[in-house]
């Protein structure tokens, strides 16, 4: 088929290559309009036009981005790929000149015309060509399987030099020069050029090459050389210094490594011995060999199970606590009767491998410090895990030796810190740890924390079982619920629960104020506070369970204290004794204002409990009626187990509508709203159902309740009381704020015995079983039932509801 001069043909912008007469190239099309232009050119008699692009990144070039000399190809394969790509192998024909492009459709168009190929011209000389192409081929064993020298004399001059410069490696600008020379003789010049920068790349290639390998050779020679010389003074009978090698052996020898790990350390000790000192893999070697010599592999520190003493450090770091810290002293007994074993004989059975304590508690309640006085008690060194955050298994088992730049876990690496076999190592914040494509962290603790396997943990890098049996496991979480249950079960979990007010005082005595006014330089001046004073700051400028914002408030008025002595006549006069007065006159205005009791409450307002991350909390809940078509509106950000409990207590007020006063159709022309104030803080839990229902009935049938009262339970819908969690917290938030009487579910009575004493005896606690009970509790006054003709009469509320007090 004859192909007219000026051709008007499918266009397809090619990148990062060029198409040469003559030669055959596969390559990839995806670009849409390209996949839709080649189906176009299959269809018109499988030529198109090739034209490079100027710039490889832009993405829909126009005829601005395209070199104006391209090439006719003809599409000799297409295979279709995953995703809607093409593999496309074309062979060039011709070159052309472009005129015309046109993307504006579906597909590409071009106008281009046929270039002609020009002549060799008569008596030139060919070997210098003939022997640059040669060598080139004689240096890329790659392109001499593709193309043989007695190929190129057979063609033409000017398709032999466009065959060379399809396989030349050269930049596309390079090549398209080449592509673009009409004439025989530039376009030979162009492509000798090219050979030219070519055979010198490959010369500096070589150099680079040949001084690396007499380099190498070099080490091997001094290795060598080192080697007979050692040799030499044995046989002169001369009495060497240890060498490396020989002080590694010894100090393998007296690590107490365990079979394995020590047959590992003397083999790669030998790979050690065979390697040119300068190498990398040497450094990796000896690196391995240090981690391994740097373990505590039978070092153990001496234990004091002595339980008086204990109980002493335990006392002296920490008020309040009784519980743990009976749980804890029963843990060092068990200890240490375990040490004396059945006939009084010190170390005649192992050490306890009993369940791992964990600490569970709101912030600054004291877990990190406890787990520090326990160390002190025992004489053990202290290390600490952060998991706070931690998402790669990596962190626990570290990474294999084939790596760059690996290293052992975090366990492996706090034993070596800690230098024994024995230390107290707590895992804080267990909660806090999570899981990504990196691995599970909270899995690869399973191992570390189980007794059946710890004995021969496998840390990746390491590649041998070292024994964590002898470590004494504690653990730290905020929120129970958040730790991974295969982990929660090899747990002993040991509840914190915020401290009552006089708790807080005697802690900010003992504790935090001896450490703030030696850590400020103040011990010496005679700075006193004031109990009045520190009450202040516990009630107005600290909400929280733990004493850790109380410890800034204190550290506040130091500083500003200091300040006083050095600069008096800047501010007021320096006064070591501070009042509750002085308070708000350091701090400022109160921070925290409390929502005390009042001597009433209007219809509808209610006092709940509610159990938070940080301790328990006062939670009020309103509701109020407005003209509407039986509506109930719930706002306050709360959750949908929170929103089910409101709507269940309307439904029960609407069961039992005629016994409350109300009439059956009472819903028909109002809307209910009930809200929650602190509307940003999300709210959820059935706890509040009890609550949710009084607020209700109070605002329907008038009826205030009592304003020094709060309530948590939850509502079922035949009234009964159901028990609830986070008793204890609520307790110490009802008594914090001001409540004298609390109303809870009869079921949580077993859980009183944790509340501490001073709080169950300031508070009435009302233990309730269903809801008429806390009805005739909570509300002012009781509602008066609906006489209907022909019902039954209401059967009475109990009179005598349970108290605990």
């Amino acid at each position: 088929m004859a192909v007219p001069k000026t051709l008007t043909l499918p266009a397809i912008p090619i990148r990062d290559m060029v198409l040469f007469p003559g030669a055959r190239v596969p390559f990839v099309v995806g670009r849409s309009a390209s996949v839709r232009t080649l189906e176009l050119a299959i269809k018109a008699g499988d030529h198109l036009l090739m034209l490079t692009q100027k710039d490889a990144k832009v993405e829909t070039p126009g005829q601005d981005d395209l070199f104006a000399i391209g090439t006719l190809a003809l599409v000799e394969s297409v295979i279709a790929l995953p995703k809607d790509y093409y593999k496309v192998g074309v062979k060039g024909i011709a070159r052309v000149n472009l005129r015309r492009y046109d993307d504006s459709g579906e597909v590409i168009q071009a106008e281009a015309y046929l270039l002609p190929e020009p002549s060799h011209p008569a008596g030139e000389s060919l070997q210098p060509f003939h022997q640059a192409v040669e060598a080139f081929l004689g240096r890329n064993p790659d392109a001499s399987r593709l193309l043989s020298m007695d190929q190129i004399r057979e063609l033409p001059l000017g398709k032999a030099i466009d065959t060379v410069a399809g396989l030349v490696p050269a930049e596309v600008k390079q090549k398209q020069d080449i592509l673009e020379q009409l004439e025989i003789g530039p376009r030979l010049e162009a492509l000798m050029r090219l050979l030219e920068l070519d055979s010198a790349r490959s010369e500096v290639d070589r150099t680079l090459d040949e001084k690396t390998r007499q380099r190498l050779d070099q080490d091997h020679k001094h290795y060598v050389l080192n080697e007979k010389m050692r040799v030499i003074q044995q046989e002169l009978g001369k009495k060497e210094e240890k060498d490396e090698s020989t002080r590694l052996k010894d100090q393998i020898e007296a690590a107490g490594m365990s079979a394995e790990a020590k047959a590992k350390a003397l083999e790669e000790l030998e790979r050690l011995e065979a390697m040119p000192p300068q190498s990398a893999e040497a450094t990796v070697s000896r690196t391995y060999l240090d981690w391994l010599l740097a373990l505590p592999w039978k070092a153990m520190a001496e234990e004091r199970l002595d339980l008086t003493e204990a109980e002493r450090v335990l006392d002296e770091d920490h008020s309040g606590l009784d519980k743990i810290k009976a749980r804890i002293l029963e843990h060092l007994a068990v200890m240490a009767r375990l040490q004396k074993g059945e006939n009084g004989d010190e170390g005649a059975r192992p050490p306890l491998r009993g369940p791992i304590l964990c600490l569970v508690g709101p912030p600054g309640v004291g877990k990190t410090s406890l787990a520090r006085s326990i160390a002190r008690a025992l004489n053990r060194p202290f290390v600490r895990l952060s998991l706070g955050g931690v998402r790669d298994e990596a962190e626990i088992r570290g990474h294999r030796r084939t790596y760059i730049g690996s290293m052992p876990g975090r366990i492996i690496s706090l034993m070596k810190k800690a230098k024994v076999r024995n230390p107290l190592m707590l895992l804080d914040e267990i909660d806090k740890m999570a899981s990504d494509f990196r691995g599970d962290p909270s899995s690869a603790l399973l191992e570390v924390l189980d007794p059946e396997q710890n004995a021969s943990f496998q840390d990746h890098y390491l590649d041998v079982g070292f024994d964590l049996s002898q470590v004494l496991f504690l653990a730290t979480a905020n929120i129970r619920h958040q730790i991974p249950e295969p982990l929660e079960d090899r747990l002993e979990v040991l509840e914190l629960s915020g401290y009552t007010t006089k708790e807080k005082l005697a802690i900010a005595e003992q504790h935090l104020l001896p450490r703030a006014l030696e850590g400020h330089g103040m011990k010496d001046v005679g700075v006193r506070f004031e109990p009045a004073a520190l009450e202040k700051l516990v009630q107005a400028y600290t909400r929280e369970a733990g004493v850790r914002q109380l410890e800034r408030e204190i550290a506040n008025i130091l500083r500003k204290l200091a300040r006083h002595t050095l600069q008096p006549e800047r501010g007021e006069p320096f006064d070591p004794i501070i009042t509750a007065d002085r308070v708000p006159k350091l701090l400022g205005p109160e921070k925290i204002l409390e929502t005390r009791a009042e001597d009433t409450a209007p219809p509808g307002l209610v006092n709940g409990l509610a159990w938070t991350p940080t301790g328990g909390d006062l939670l009020t809940i309103e509701a109020a009626v407005l003209p509407g078509k039986g509506n109930l509106k719930l706002t306050g950000k709360l959750g949908e187990v929170m929103q089910e409990s409101a709507n269940l207590a309307l439904s029960y007020v609407r069961a039992r509508a005629e016994r409350l006063g109300l009439k059956r159709d009472f819903l028909d022309s109002v809307d209910l709203h009930v809200h929650v104030p602190e509307g940003a803080i999300p709210k959820d839990g059935p706890s509040a159902g009890i609550t949710l229902a009084t607020a209700l009935i109070s605002v329907l049938t008038g009826i205030p309740a009592r304003a020094d009262m709060a309530m948590t339970g939850e509502l079922t819908l035949r009234g009964r009381v159901l028990p609830i969690g986070g008793l204890k917290e609520k307790l110490l938030a009802a008594h914090r704020q001001g409540r004298k009487a609390v109303l809870i579910p009869s079921e949580n009575a077993r859980h009183l015995e944790d509340v501490p004493a001073e709080v169950r005896e300031q508070l009435s606690i009302h233990l309730v079983s269903h809801m008429d009970e806390v009805i005739q509790l909570a509300l002012t006054r009781m509602p008066q039932p609906l006489q209907i003709e022909g019902a039954p009469i209401a059967a009475p509320v109990r009179e005598n509801p349970a108290t605990a007090q």
